[in-house]
């Protein structure tokens, strides 16, 4: 996601999964999205993506495993089941990408932030080969002006092409689309956490190093490198419920990312989070419904690894 002046700041530096944590830079990636708990990647015997649920004597909570990515442009997805579990829903709960709000008291040091993410140094004339012919040549593929990147640094400018990119091959995104349904029913949406964005983004800062922007530079490349084929059948498999197909997708930009200080931790806070919401519906008699992308719901340590933990049982996916 992009927003303009400080908003697009935080949404860019969010990728980045930084914490409010202290921190150090390092050259080591923890991945704790690296490890899928096996039982788990299955294929969904309903038409359409992968559910999971959790129940207890009058409350069901429906839990869509969301597609990491947005879908190609074209890709049609069976919506039946999730437009007959928002009818009546309790709540739809959405997260684990947790999104972050900046008062006006913070748009200062935001801006400051922003400045140091800018390069007095035209992009093209700073990198190294061959990190330099790499990054042109996905830049024409996509018919894009050297100057759109030229005053960012290495890591802000494999975000903003990454975007760019997207935009002009994929769909709008698919929670906007379950949002926008789940309002037409009148369902509420709920987000499980917020956090303050001064801390998050002065953390991130903090971890950046000339070594972590070319290695994140260099991750966002080696995904927009990737055949357009191999996302587009890990898209599909996703809409068909075959997670295995889905987990398939590229993500060499998003594991560089965790290489900024705390991310491993605040990805634990997310999922921890989003579980504690799924539970506390349980509360309420009815049903509701949980999107979770699809990798924080099913490693080790996810959110189904959670709500286990919190001794709730997990089932599917399946049928009703």
């Amino acid at each position: 996601m992009r927003r303009a002046m400080a908003g697009g700041l935080v949404a860019a530096l969010w990728m980045a999964t930084a914490s409010v944590a202290a921190a150090q830079p390092r050259t080591a990636i923890e991945d704790p999205e690296a490890n899928i708990v096996s039982e788990l990647v299955v294929q969904a015997r309903e038409p359409g993506p992968a559910w999971w649920k959790v129940s207890d004597a009058d409350t069901t909570v429906y839990i869509l495993a969301l597609s990491d990515e947005r879908l190609p442009k074209g890709l049609a997805w069976d919506q039946r089941w999730l437009q007959r579990r928002l009818k009546g829903a309790n709540s739809l709960i959405v997260g684990t990408r947790v999104s972050l709000r900046a008062g006006l008291g913070d748009v200062p040091a935001l801006l400051r932030a922003r400045a140091k993410l800018r390069s007095k140094t035209p992009l093209e004339e700073s990198l190294r080969e061959p990190l330099r012919s790499r990054f042109v040549a996905a830049r024409e593929r996509a018919g894009l002006p050297a100057k759109r990147y030229a005053g960012w640094t290495p890591l802000m400018a494999g975000a903003q092409l990454t975007e760019d990119v997207q935009k002009a091959q994929t769909a709008p995104s698919t929670m906007d689309q379950i949002i926008k349904l789940a309002k037409a029913d009148k369902v509420k949406v709920v987000d499980p956490a917020r956090y303050k964005a001064v801390p998050f983004v002065n953390t991130a800062l903090a971890s950046l190093t000339p070594s972590v922007h070319e290695q994140c530079l260099d991750g966002a490349l080696k995904d927009l490198e990737a055949s357009r084929a191999q996302g587009r059948a890990a898209a599909e498999g996703w809409a068909r419920g075959d997670v295995g197909q889905a987990l398939t997708a590229p993500r060499s930009f998003e594991k560089c990312l965790l290489l900024l200080g705390g991310g491993p931790e605040l990805w634990r806070r997310m999922t921890a989070d989003q579980a504690a919401a799924i539970v506390n519906a349980l509360e309420t008699p009815g049903h509701s419904v949980a999107v979770v992308s699809l990798r924080p719901l099913l490693a080790e340590g996810g959110v189904i690894s959670q709500l286990r933990l919190r001794g709730v049982d997990v089932e599917g996916p399946g049928g009703d």
